[in-house]
């Protein structure tokens, strides 16, 4: 049964609850009653292994407490459920922490994006990720910050690439083992996509994959000239991990410029691509390019970058 945004059967209420390891990160599944990471689980499945819904008593559903989140912006957020409390992301970059029983309010972080910062499809998160008792959250002016699970405190922010070159952050941050690994997004504004990986303590760098290939890497010569240097390949929605290969992966998003693409002849790796990475080096262990050279032609954008 799949119920990936509506998690039930809460557990009890705790000052405190109990640090998400890694261990219990690839258990997941053990743990129905919580929601530990984006998907649910590493396989990115959405599922919930809970049971007390069924076709016979589904018309018996009621509303329990509804959240009503203090921003005009779109909400795109899939809520962690730990031990009883709830964490999800109001546009552009609040954390707010919920007991998932009641719906009260234990904190709310705040974060003010920078002015230069202007992603091409809406002001949104998407959420956020844990380990031990932190948060991690992506920003719209692509930093990536840690907060306390306990109290919203801030405990670190790293700049991830500079807003004033279009580069932005939406998606939720993926955990594996030591590492918080998320992608930028900015095609629509001349950025150069990546993945990238930072140490969880202190978020500092630890690798970077380029979603478009530079000179001497395998794939360059999918770009015409030197377009791949403003390739875009954007990274939109968060990835997947396989333990018993240690691979994670991602799906890659258009390359730019979207509508144009007289300057970036060839098929343009890695755009349009789901990639496969070592989790701890970002080494590529394979790739699949759905759409080589992808061209938007027939979508019609209502969003503030006003394309047509």
């Amino acid at each position: 049964m799949r119920f990936p945004k509506v998690l039930l059967a809460v557990a009890s209420i705790g000052a405190l609850h109990a640090q998400v390891t890694h261990e219990r990160l690839l258990n997941a599944a053990k743990e129905p009653q919580n929601w530990l990471t984006y998907s649910g689980g590493f396989a990115g499945q959405r599922y919930s292994g809970l049971s007390q819904i069924s076709p016979e008593n589904v018309n018996k559903l009621a509303l329990q407490w509804a959240f009503q989140q203090r921003s005009t912006e779109k909400f795109e957020t899939t809520p962690l459920v730990v031990d009883g409390m709830m964490y999800l992301t109001q546009a552009p970059n609040d954390i707010v922490a919920l007991d998932a029983a009641s719906g009260e309010v234990k904190w709310l972080y705040s974060y003010t994006p920078s002015t230069q910062s202007r992603p091409c499809c809406g002001r949104v998160n998407r959420g956020v990720a844990i380990l031990g008792n932190t948060l991690y959250m992506g920003t719209i002016d692509a930093h990536l910050v840690a907060v306390d699970a306990h109290n919203g405190k801030l405990l670190w922010d790293h700049e991830v690439a500079k807003a004033s070159s279009g580069y932005a952050m939406t998606h939720a941050p993926l955990v594996i083992k030591d590492k918080v690994i998320a992608g930028v997004a900015g095609a629509e504004f001349g950025i150069r996509g990546f993945i990238a990986a930072f140490d969880a303590a202190t978020g500092n760098e630890v690798w970077r994959f380029y979603t478009t290939a530079g000179k001497g890497e395998p794939g360059n010569e999918t770009w015409a000239g030197d377009s791949w240097m403003h390739g875009g390949a954007s990274v939109w929605v968060t990835g997947a991990y396989d333990p018993e290969t240690n691979l994670t992966f991602w799906g890659i998003g258009n390359p730019g410029p979207d509508y144009n693409s007289d300057k970036r002849g060839g098929d343009n790796l890695y755009s349009d691509c789901v990639v496969a990475l070592d989790a701890d080096t970002g080494k590529l262990k394979w790739y699949f390019q759905f759409t080589p050279h992808t061209i938007l032609t027939t979508i019609r954008c209502r969003c503030p970058c006003s394309r047509t």
